[in-house]
C-alpha cells in the first residue's frame, strides 16, 4: 500500500503543469466596503464548484489585502493559496457521486534550506510540497482517493478521484493541504475550502434509501423554499512582514510588540520558529508568560477571506425572523473560536434601540459602529468599546449538526465553540431589525488550544463581523414552555412543524421536540468492543527541542501505529499531557463520544447524559453537549479523558490520526492507522507467531554457534512453551 502511494507520488513529480496567472486584489476603499463573501472573480460566480464536473485547484502564491483592525489599514500579503484567492471554492457534491479533482502545484521549487534531503518527520519541512485531504469524508484512503501519503512537488500535478458512497451522509465538510511537514503553514496561509454533501433523501422514503434520511429535506419554509444558508470558513492567517529576505522574525511595534507591516511591505508566512509557535511573550505585563505567536501578533480571524465583514453586504439587509442555516467551519490553526451573536446597543452610536428600526437607522448605526472601532486602539480600548457596543440580547443558535453529521436532537446554545477542524451547522433567526455583532467571545485560556501552563489566563473578546437586519417578521416573545427552551428554540420548532405537516406521523411527533434521530446518519455503537485503545497526546523535550508525540512516539512514516479489522468496533481513551491542549482527528471513520472523564477518572455526565453540577461549576461547558455525538475531531483538554468508540466501515487501507493543531502534527504528533480485512487479520494472526518463532530459532542457532547451549534452550523454549515450560527444562 505504501509502495503504491510512493509510486503515485513519483508519477506526480514527473508530470508537467499548466501555470496559472495569480490575481492580485487591490485594497478595498473605506471602512464599509468589506464584502462578506469571497469575490466572484475567484473561480467564477460565487466561487462555487460542483462535483458533477472535474474541478481544478491550482496551488500557488496569492497576493491580496487583509484588513488590520489594529491599524485601520489594509496589509498586502503574499501567501500560499488555491487559484489566487483567499479561500478555495465551495465544492458541492451528492451521495453516490464521483468527485474528480486535479491539483496543480505552481509553487516555487523547494530550497535546500526548507526542504533538505535528510528532512526528518519531527520538524516542519518542504513548505511548497502539497497534497489534498477531504476532512471528515467517509471515502477510501487509498490509491488516488483521500491518500495523504501522496506528495506533489512544485511543478507537478495529481488527479484525485473520490468515489463518494451512495449512503454517505449529507453535511458540511472541508478540504485542505495535508503534506506532513507543511500542513500547518499551508492551512495557515489559506490553502483550504469547504465541501458540502447535499442530500435529498426524505423520511418517507427512508426504508427505500437504506434507512437514510437527510435533514436538508425539512429545512424549508411553509411555501417550500429552502432556508437561506451561508458558509462561514474561519481562517487565521498568521502573516508577518520582514525587514529583508534573510530576516526570520516579523517586524513588531517596539512598545506593544504587535506585528506591523510598514507601507510598501508584503506579509508572508516564512517559518515555524517565529510564526506558528509558542514563544516567550515580550509584551508589557506578560513577563514570564509563554504564549502563542498568534496571540502576540495581534492578527484577526477572517471569514471567507475577509476580516470583520458586514453581512450580508455593506448596503443590504437580512429580514428579521428569517431562519437561516449557517455552516460554520474552523479552517484555522491558531486559536479556538467561541462564536456568539449579540444585538448591538444602538445608543452607543447615537441611535435608539426599538423593535421597528428602519433601514435608514440601521445603515447609519452600521457606519457609526464601524467608525467607532476604526483607528489605532489598544486591546483594552477595543475591549471596552465592544462591551459598550455589543451588549444587547444574545441570539441563541439552534445546532443541528456536529462535524457534518446530524445530531439525534437539536440543541440551543449561546456560544458555538469551534476548535481547528470543527464544523457546526446552526439555525439562526434574528429577532428584530437592528445591527448585530458576531463575536469570538472571551474565555479562560484553559478551555482553548492556546493553553499551556505558562500561558495567559484569559482569551480576549474579538469582533468577527457585523450583521445588518432589516424589517421582516419579528420573533415573538413566546410564553415560557416550562422546559427551559428560549423563544428561538420555540420559533424554530414551530416553523419546522408548520412547514412539514406532511411528514410521517412519528417523524412529525419527534419534530415537535426537535428530536431528529431519524435524520442522524450514525447509530450508537453498543458493541461488542474488539479492542481497548489508550492514547496520550503529549509534548516532551529532547536536546532542548519540543517533541510532539502520540503514545510517547514521534511520527515514523514506515511504522504502522495501530491496526484494526474492518467491521469491528474499538473503544479509545484519549488524553492530553499536562503541558498543553490538543485536538484529536482521525481520517475516514467518525467516532462516538460515549463518556468524558475528569482528572479523578469520574464521568462528567449524570445518568441523564447531562453535565454534573461539579462539571458545570468549572465554568466550561464545552463538553456538556457531546455525549452520544459522532465527531471526527475533538478537543482534548488536559485533565480529561475522552472515551470514544469507532467502527471501521467499508474501507481497508492506511491513513493517519493526528493533532489538528497542525504545527503539532508537522512536529511529529501523528500516527499511521491500517484497516485490514478479516481475512488479512486471520492470516496475520497465524503468520505473526510463526515469524516470531522464526526469529527465536535464529537466536537459538546464534547462541549455539557461540557455545551457550543452555541459554539457547531457554531462549528457544520460553516463547513457545511459556514460563512453566522454560522452568521445567531449566530444572533438568
Amino acid at each position: 500500500m505504501r509502495l503504491f502511494s510512493r509510486l503515485l507520488a513519483a508519477v506526480a513529480a514527473c508530470a508537467s503543469l499548466c501555470v496559472c496567472t495569480v490575481a492580485t486584489a487591490a485594497p478595498p476603499a473605506g471602512h464599509s466596503v468589506r464584502p462578506f463573501s469571497t469575490p466572484a472573480t475567484c473561480g467564477g460566480p460565487g466561487y462555487v464548484a460542483y462535483g458533477s464536473s472535474p474541478i481544478t485547484l491550482t496551488a500557488g502564491y496569492s497576493t491580496y489585502s487583509i484588513y488590520n483592525p489594529s491599524t485601520d489599514a489594509y496589509d498586502q500579503v503574499n501567501v500560499r493559496a488555491y487559484d489566487g484567492c483567499p479561500t478555495g471554492p465551495t465544492i458541492n457534491v451528492s451521495p453516490g457521486q464521483t468527485l474528480k479533482v486535479q491539483l496543480k502545484n505552481t509553487l516555487p521549487a523547494e530550497s535546500a534550506t526548507t526542504c533538505p534531503p535528510d528532512a526528518g518527520h519531527d520538524s516542519p519541512h518542504c513548505f511548497n510540497t502539497v497534497n489534498l485531504h477531504l476532512h471528515g469524508m467517509h471515502v477510501s484512503p487509498s490509491g488516488n482517493s483521500d491518500n495523504v501519503f501522496i506528495s506533489i512537488a512544485p511543478g507537478a500535478s495529481a488527479n484525485y478521484v473520490y468515489q463518494i458512497p451512495a449512503d454517505h451522509p449529507s453535511g458540511t465538510f472541508w478540504y485542505h493541504s495535508h503534506h506532513h511537514g507543511s500542513t500547518a503553514i499551508d492551512v495557515a496561509s489559506g490553502m483550504e475550502g469547504v465541501l458540502i454533501v447535499r442530500g435529498r433523501r426524505t423520511a418517507a422514503d427512508r426504508a427505500a434509501n437504506g434507512g437514510i434520511a437527510d435533514i436538508d429535506t425539512i429545512l424549508h419554509n411553509r411555501a417550500g423554499g429552502a432556508f437561506p444558508e451561508h458558509v462561514f470558513l474561519f481562517q487565521q492567517i498568521e502573516y508577518g512582514c520582514f525587514a529583508n529576505a534573510q530576516a526570520s522574525a516579523p517586524l513588531a511595534d517596539p512598545v506593544t510588540f504587535a506585528w506591523v507591516c510598514p507601507s510598501g511591505s508584503v506579509g508572508e508566512l516564512r517559518n515555524y520558529t517565529n510564526q506558528l509557535n509558542f514563544v516567550a511573550d515580550p509584551r508589557p505585563g506578560h513577563t514570564g508568560r509563554k504564549n502563542s505567536t498568534w496571540e502576540i501578533s495581534g492578527r484577526y480571524t477572517q471569514i471567507n477571506g475577509v476580516v470583520q465583514p458586514m453581512y450580508p453586504t455593506a448596503t443590504t439587509f437580512l429580514p428579521a425572523g428569517q431562519i437561516q442555516r449557517w455552516r460554520l467551519v474552523h479552517g484555522g490553526d491558531r486559536d479556538t473560536i467561541n462564536l456568539k451573536i449579540v444585538q448591538a446597543n444602538l445608543t452607543a452610536v447615537g441611535g435608539a434601540a426599538h423593535a421597528s428600526a428602519s433601514t435608514k437607522e440601521i445603515d447609519a448605526a452600521a457606519r457609526a459602529a464601524r467608525a467607532l472601532l476604526a483607528g489605532p486602539h489598544t486591546r483594552a480600548q477595543t475591549a471596552t468599546t465592544l462591551d459598550q457596543l455589543c451588549g444587547g440580547e444574545v441570539v441563541k443558535q439552534v445546532e443541528i449538526a456536529d462535524d457534518g453529521l446530524t445530531r439525534n436532537a437539536m440543541i440551543e446554545e449561546d456560544v458555538a465553540t469551534l476548535n481547528p477542524g470543527y464544523r457546526r451547522d446552526v439555525l439562526v433567526a434574528f429577532p428584530q431589525p437592528g445591527l448585530y455583532c458576531i463575536l469570538d467571545e472571551a474565555a479562560d485560556v484553559s478551555s482553548t488550544i492556546a493553553y499551556q501552563p505558562g500561558a495567559d489566563k484569559v482569551k480576549d473578546r474579538r469582533l468577527l463581523a457585523f450583521v445588518r437586519i432589516g424589517p421582516g417578521t419579528n420573533v415573538p416573545d413566546y410564553t415560557p414552555d416550562g422546559l427551559g427552551h428560549s423563544k428561538y428554540w420555540q420559533y424554530v420548532r414551530n416553523s419546522l412543524v408548520d412547514a412539514n405537516s406532511d411528514l410521517p406521523a412519528g417523524v412529525l411527533a419527534d419534530l415537535r421536540t426537535l428530536d431528529t434521530h431519524v435524520y442522524a446518519p450514525e447509530q450508537p455503537l453498543a458493541g461488542p468492543i474488539n479492542k481497548q485503545v489508550p492514547m496520550l497526546m503529549n509534548v516532551t523535550a529532547a536536546n532542548g527541542k519540543p517533541q510532539f508525540v502520540m503514545n510517547a512516539q514521534l511520527y515514523d512514516p514506515a511504522r504502522i501505529d495501530y491496526t484494526a479489522v474492518l467491521g469491528t468496533t474499538d473503544e479509545w481513551r484519549i488524553a492530553a499531557g499536562s503541558n498543553g491542549a490538543h485536538v484529536f482527528h482521525i481520517h475516514v471513520n467518525p467516532f462516538e463520544i460515549v463518556d468524558i472523564l475528569n482528572a479523578k477518572g469520574v464521568s462528567i455526565y449524570d445518568s441523564s447524559g447531562n453535565c454534573t453540577a461539579q462539571e458545570l461549576a468549572t465554568g466550561d461547558a464545552e463538553y456538556c453537549t457531546l455525549r452520544g455525538v459522532f465527531l471526527d475531531t475533538v478537543f482534548i483538554k488536559p485533565g480529561y479523558t475522552i472515551v470514544m468508540r469507532t467502527q471501521y466501515k467499508d474501507f481497508t487501507g492506511e491513513f493517519v490520526m493526528h493533532c489538528h493543531v497542525l504545527d503539532h502534527e508537522d512536529g511529529g504528533m501523528m500516527g499511521n492507522v491500517a484497516i485490514v480485512s478479516p481475512t488479512t487479520a486471520l492470516i496475520s494472526h497465524v503468520t505473526e507467531p510463526l515469524a516470531r518463532a522464526k526469529a527465536d530459532v535464529a537466536g537459538f542457532v546464534d547462541k549455539l554457534r557461540y557455545g551457550r547451549q543452555r541459554s539457547a534452550e531457554l531462549a528457544f523454549t520460553a516463547p513457545i512453551c511459556g514460563a512453566g515450560g522454560a522452568q521445567a527444562i531449566a530444572a533438568k
